[in-house]
This record gives C-alpha cells, structure tokens and sequence, in this order.
C-alpha cells in the first residue's frame, strides 16, 4: 500500500469533501480523486459513499481510517527518529576525559552538549591523556580530551581548545610558602612529586624542560593523578606542578598554591578523535566544540 496515497485518503475521511481536502493536501481535485480511486482498486472496497448531498465513509473506509491515523502516527515517528539520528541528534556518544583536565572548559563542553541533545544518550569516563589514545583506536571511546601535545597520535585528529595555567603546590611549612610568586628557578633543587610520564609524554616533557630545563628534577615521588599528588604534597614529601583549576578545587590541608611570575606556566589541551569513525552524533559535537572555542565569551557591562 501506498503511504502517501493512505495519507490522501485519512485528509478526505476527516474532512468528507474534495475541494477542502485537496486545498490541505495542496493538490488538484481530479488528482485526489484518481488516488482514491486507485487506492479503492488496490483494496478492492470501496471507501467512500459519493452522492450530491456530499461524501461518507463506508463500512470498510471507517475500518481503514481507525487502523491509518495510528499507523501513519507511526510512520511518522520512525521517520523523526531515523533523521535525528541522521541529524546527530540521537545514539550514544563515549567521551574520556583526561585526569589532569576534568574541570574547566570540556566540563562545560559535555554539559551543554547534553542540554542541546537531550535525546542523546552520553557516556562519560576519565582516564590520562595515553590511555584515551588508546580508547579512541580500540573503539572503546568516540571523542577523548587529551593534554597537548599528543606523542605518535599521526593517525587521529586532534581540535586545539585552549590552554590552562599550571601552578606550584608547596608544603605549607616549606620555605617556598612564604613566597607570594615563584620562578621557575626557585623548584630547581627541591624534591618533586610528579605523575607518571608514560600518562602524558608531551605534557610531562612540556613541564619539566620548561621548569628545570636540561637539569631533571629531584623526583621523591611518583603520583596516580592529582587528588595523590596534592596528598603527598601535604605530607611534606615535595612539591608539584599542576593545573590550577584542579588544585584550587582538590587543595587539602597543608598546601598553599603558588603561581609562577611571568612568564605564567601554561599547558595546552584539546579533543581528539579518529577521522575514520565519525558518526553523526560525533560530528554534532565536534562542530559544538569549535563552536564554543570560537566563541568569546560573554562580558557583562
């Protein structure tokens, strides 16, 4: 049966009159009444009691008209859900952020993606910058926020998104506490405690040649990630460098957080994805986050 031909017969049992039905179906009368009576043939009923006094549905044209509004409902349905899905509307979208970075921008990020696709489904998880590598080539994530810059990542895409500042997370007892700025110079000799080089080879090596240049540090400690950094650091076993946003929020008892005089020390980071696995709902993001990096932000004034 002919979709579009029901559809012209369920318009002309609502309205029970040819020229009213044709108007809304915008076409011309003679047409709607070869398309009823070609539909008629198919069904082999007759659908409609035609007379002077008007039009009326039969027997048979009343049961068609009960079973076509909910299916044609139907139809409809199916075809609003297979173009969101087209339109990236819907489906399941994985995002991996990164440890160091789970605040800040890409929060906001999934947020208003989450807002602006409400009939997506968004699964969020957090790991360190190669693990989410990892995610993207094993398929096990779609878009993953990665600290900048990616170390042998030739075969995925990565969207820049902004920097963050990094700051020093001191012992509150030690000297360098009493210091409302700092030099890069003044961590030279001083115990550090570091995360993992292995979680973020180009970010690590950012701040170390930066900070202690050709002169490797003093590593007391090695760190999961940033709530075991800044634990340690209260522990009095040395300092650390990392993102601020994320130290202001973890800071426990017995840190004080001092930021470098200029120049500030800044990390970069981005979204990564594999160009060869872009679904609709992908795409979708990926034009929100070039967006939102696009945009400044609003001032009030």
């Amino acid at each position: 049966m002919d979709l579009r031909r029901l559809g012209y017969f369920v318009v002309l049992a609502e309205e029970l009159h040819f020229r009213r039905a044709a108007e809304r179906l915008h076409i011309a009368q003679p047409g709607l009444s070869q398309q009823i009576r070609v539909l008629e043939r198919e069904l082999e009923a007759t659908l409609f009691e035609r007379s002077t006094a008007g039009v009326a549905l039969t027997d048979a044209g009343r049961i068609l008209f009960e079973e076509s509004v909910p299916l044609l409902h139907e139809i409809e349905r199916i075809n609003n859900r297979v173009r969101a899905a087209a339109q990236g509307q819907t489906g399941l979208l994985r995002i991996v952020h990164t440890r160091s970075l789970a605040d800040g921008l890409p929060d906001d990020l999934v947020r208003g993606f989450r807002l602006s696709h409400p009939g997506a489904e968004i699964a969020v998880e957090i790991a360190w910058t190669t693990r989410n590598v990892a995610m993207l080539r094993s398929a096990e994530a779609d878009a993953a926020f990665v600290r900048l810059p990616v170390v042998d990542a030739t075969d995925l895409r990565v969207l820049p998104l902004g920097s963050t500042e990094l700051v020093a997370a001191i012992p509150s007892a030690h000297p360098l506490a009493r210091r409302r700025t700092l030099r890069f110079a003044d961590l030279r000799g001083t115990d550090v405690v570091c995360w993992p080089r292995e979680q973020a080879p180009g970010y690590f090596d950012h701040v170390q040649s930066t900070v202690w240049g050709e002169e490797p540090p003093t590593v007391s400690a090695s760190e999961p990630d940033p709530e075991h950094l800044l634990a340690a650091v209260a522990a009095g076993v040395g300092v650390c460098v990392l993102d601020m946003q994320r130290a202001r929020k973890l800071r426990p008892r017995g840190v004080v957080l001092r930021r470098f005089a200029r120049p500030a020390l800044s990390a970069e980071f981005g979204l990564a994805w594999n160009p060869g696995r872009v679904p609709p709902l992908l795409d979708a993001f990926l034009t929100h986050c070039r967006n939102a990096r696009d945009t400044p932000p609003d001032h009030d004034t």
